[in-house]
């Protein structure tokens, strides 16, 4: 075996046996406590987000479109007067499906064209719900596809929720440590759990009920707070009081 070889494989030795006889670091020696904590914060919503479909059957396609258009012009105003900018209002697409009669003879036939638009309406002021909500729901050419509540700054309300998360592993470390004549000495790890964060929707009320004589303003409305829940999971050290 050459000289170079032999020299490599001894060094190789002396390392593998060096692993093994190494003693165990002050890190594997300390004693310690693993705890989780939690933390919950109730936040009410910022804004609030309906999404609505516009749509018109007709035989010509433009009729039909001009329908929708107007239908829009008329939400358009109706949101602005509730105090919605127009930024607010967004309504980028617009789609359109040939209506389609099967003969008994296997055969179709084109009877007319649907055109749909969605739109989506921010409302930043939580309490022109009721009265947006009676407006748009008493006109038929509106659809209510979904409605959603939003936070401003999620992630901020995401770090308060983890800090009390934090401070409630704090504790529960503390007080086990001091039942048992122990105190603690310092943190060795840190492990964010999975967290709840709400994408909550508002409730509403079915459309014919609004659409009727007998209806409320705000009827349909139900907003409440929000709850954020963030968990952790801490290893303390620990050592004798």
């Amino acid at each position: 075996m050459p000289h170079s070889t032999r020299l490599a494989a001894f060094t190789c030795v002396l390392l593998f046996s060096f692993l093994n006889v190494a003693p165990a670091t002050a890190h594997d020696e300390v004693a310690y406590i693993d705890v989780s904590g939690a933390g919950e914060l109730d936040v009410f919503p910022d804004f609030l987000t309906l999404s609505l479909e516009l749509s018109a059957t007709e035989k010509d396609v433009v009729e039909a479109k001009n329908k929708v258009d107007r239908a829009f012009a008329q939400l358009s105003k109706v949101a602005r007067s509730h105090g919605i900018e127009e930024d607010d209002i967004e309504s980028v697409r617009i789609t359109n499906y040939p209506q389609w009669e099967y003969q008994g003879n296997g055969k179709r036939v084109l009877v007319g064209h649907r055109v749909n638009r969605p739109v989506s309406i921010t409302l930043r002021n939580l309490e022109h719900y009721g009265p947006l909500l009676e407006d748009v729901l008493t006109d038929e050419r509106y659809r209510i596809q979904n409605t959603t509540l939003g936070f401003d700054k999620p992630e901020t309300h995401k770090s308060k929720a983890r800090r009390l998360a934090l401070l409630d592993a704090k504790a529960k470390a503390e007080e086990m440590a001091a039942t048992l004549g122990q105190k603690i000495t310092g943190v060795l790890w840190i492990q964010e759990q999975a967290g709840h964060f709400p994408q909550p929707m508002a409730m509403l009320e079915s459309a014919p009920m609004m659409r009727s004589a007998k209806a409320d303003a705000g009827s349909g409305m139900t907003i409440q707070e929000q709850t954020i829940n963030q968990t952790v999971q801490v290893r303390f050290a620990m050592e004798e009081d």
